[in-house]
């Protein structure tokens, strides 16, 4: 996000949000086609038009109140036109759980309007982020609000363990399930309440993210090694699983990546020319 100033959370909120981020700029025409991130997010508009589009489902407008978004399972076209101005917190794969107690599986049909969130707080979150005269002053009453409105939850063990070991080895799954003590559906409907997904589809999204990070910083290394550096078991699953998330094959990225269309501190986004 390039001109954004970004903000690290503080210590209290630093379990459910990686960042928060504020970005304007008078005017602004862009459009970029966006594979799924492992992130949940908050978009306050506080400009002109500003949309995103996933595949298969109707266009949805951020506006004031904001949007809150889940880990989504395709691709995404995003479009600004006009003047910038937005806000957002980039939560973890679990973040609005742990902040909230919101389930993810409320985000299943698109983006839920912010109200749905704070109420009638929302306009005066908005009001106040309005009267702040700068970006960081603005993030810090983001902040500020979020800590008076906090209902925070414990995440479930099932959920954190399956993010510090990944494998697509056969049984992995079952293993930490069995851990867990807990049968496979239960297992599965307590990922999916958290996070959005279920756990094999969450950990094929960690490495396909990790593929794409691998790729932007090194566009000419062969999409075989990526393949197997990130677990695949060859290359035609590695194209199957990608495809499945991005719509596009691993090589229709790389070349995207190899045209400039692609920033490295961001390698989800591929930008329209």
């Amino acid at each position: 996000m390039t001109n954004a100033t970004v903000l690290k959370p503080c210590a209290e909120l630093k379990e459910a949000i990686d960042y928060y981020w504020y970005h304007e700029t008078p005017d602004l025409q862009q459009s970029a086609f966006n594979i799924p991130f492992l992130h949940q997010e908050l978009v306050i508009n506080l400009g002109e038009d500003f949309t995103i589009t996933p595949h298969g489902r109707d266009t949805y407008a951020y506006d004031r109140d904001g949007g809150v978004s889940g880990i989504l399972s395709g691709p995404v076209v995003t479009q600004v036109s006009g003047h910038y101005k937005a806000i957002g917190i980039l939560f973890k794969p679990f973040g609005l759980y742990r902040l909230f107690g919101l389930s993810a599986a409320s985000l299943h049909e698109g983006p839920l309007p912010g109200y749905r969130l704070w109420g009638p707080y929302t306009d005066q979150l908005v009001e106040q982020l309005e009267h702040e005269p700068s970006p960081v002053e603005k993030l810090k009453t983001l902040e500020r609000f979020l800590l008076a409105q906090a209902r925070p939850l414990s995440v479930p063990t099932a959920v954190t363990d399956i993010s510090n070991h990944t494998s697509l080895s056969r049984g992995h799954i079952r293993s930490l399930q069995q851990a867990e003590q807990m049968s496979p559906k239960k297992y599965i409907q307590q990922f999916q309440q958290v996070v959005g997904s279920t756990p094999k589809r969450y950990i094929q999204l960690q490495l396909i993210n990790a593929s794409l990070a691998q790729i932007a910083r090194h566009p000419d290394l062969p999409l075989t090694d990526v393949a197997y550096d990130n677990g695949f078991y060859d290359q035609a699953h590695f194209i199957r699983v990608f495809k499945s998330f991005a719509g596009i094959t691993p090589l229709q990225y790389k070349k995207a990546v190899q045209a400039g269309r692609v920033e490295v501190s961001f390698p989800n986004a591929i930008h329209r020319i």
